[in-house]
């Protein structure tokens, strides 16, 4: 009887540990909770036009030279390329690292926060749900010290 029970006990353990791991893995990356290409590009579209015409971003010289260049459509591009390939989609980013391609734009920590702004009025206005839109401005946010490079 008891070896029987204690193969059950084991039988229900195993499930049980099985089902949660298998839950786990089940779960979606945040790259498709958030849509996907089509939610990407749809939420970079409207961010990029909110910092191309955020008066206090374009207070940085620098900024707004590069916003002045007409490369709009570019800047999405890589953008959403790194947006999908950092949320664990298809890895398809082929800008330069974060501290490379800020080093010369002189990054405010303040500039900094008010991106971070713009990004979270973008997640608000798409219906970016509130975990989803935790993760994703916690990935943001650990990039400070790579964007921020005003002395």
């Amino acid at each position: 009887m008891r070896t029987l029970a204690s193969r059950c006990a084991f039988a229900a353990v195993a499930m049980l540990l099985s089902s949660s791991s298998l839950s786990a893995a089940e779960e979606k990356s945040l790259y498709e909770r958030i849509g996907g290409y089509k939610g990407v590009a749809a939420t970079v579209d409207d961010l990029v036009d909110r910092i191309y015409v955020n008066q206090t971003l374009n207070k940085n010289p620098v900024l707004k030279s590069v916003h002045e260049l007409n490369e709009r459509a570019a800047f999405k591009l890589i953008l959403a390329t790194w947006v999908m390939e950092n949320t664990g989609g298809p890895k398809v980013y082929f800008g330069r690292d974060m501290g490379a391609a800020h080093v010369a734009l002189n990054i405010t920590d303040r500039e900094f926060t008010v991106i971070m702004h713009e990004c979270k009025e973008t997640f608000y206005k798409f219906g970016v749900p509130e975990k989803e839109m935790g993760e994703l401005m916690t990935a943001l946010e650990s990039y400070r010290g790579k964007v921020v490079t005003a002395k």
